[in-house]
């Protein structure tokens, strides 16, 4: 296992992460990346570098970090690193999925987006009044779009936010 010395931490990538996570048992997060210039999917995780000999003893210092030597049995390796990049996928496909719906007019309104995620937000105890629902099917304007597509958190003062969101429902109230 090779433990690479990045500022405080001791980061492990692919088969060592691999090792560590699956092999060793240690319950650490994986982070998983799209490094382009490899144009590769690389999974990785760490820890402080101070804990270094509690977690392993026999740890041998070199000159990029750590290593760990002994023989694992990487035969699961493959299937492992396989699910890490379908999940990655997964995330990624549901990251452009807000930006899909926005701008292509095939799927649904954007606006019946924005209800179903509000409705999905409700619980069965609190009463939907029935003005609320009319014009669900009203699509947004362009600089309702535009305003959406380009909005990030904490990109604009919540005052801002708050008056966009009053006028959107002023706009499906007319």
């Amino acid at each position: 296992i090779h433990f690479l010395k990045e500022g405080l931490f001791l980061k492990a990538y692919n088969q060592s992460f691999y090792v560590m996570s699956q092999l060793l048992g240690f319950n650490l997060k994986p982070i998983i990346k799209h490094i382009k210039k490899l144009d590769q999917i690389v999974v990785c995780g760490g820890f402080p570098a101070n804990v270094i000999n509690k977690r392993f003893p026999n740890a041998v210092p070199t000159i990029h970090g750590y290593e760990l030597l002994d023989d694992y049995d990487l035969s699961g390796y493959q299937a492992w690193y396989q699910q890490q990049c379908q999940l990655y996928q997964k995330r990624k496909n549901q990251e452009k999925q807000p930006l899909q719906t926005a701008n292509n007019p095939s799927s649904p309104p954007l606006s019946q987006s924005l209800i179903q995620t509000q409705s999905s937000i409700l619980t069965d105890s609190e009463p939907i009044a029935d003005t609320a629902l009319s014009n669900i099917n009203k699509p947004l304007t362009l600089q309702h779009l535009l305003f959406l597509s380009s909005w990030q958190p904490n990109k604009y003062p919540p005052m801002i936010d708050s008056a966009f969101i009053q006028e959107l429902k002023n706009y499906f109230s007319q």
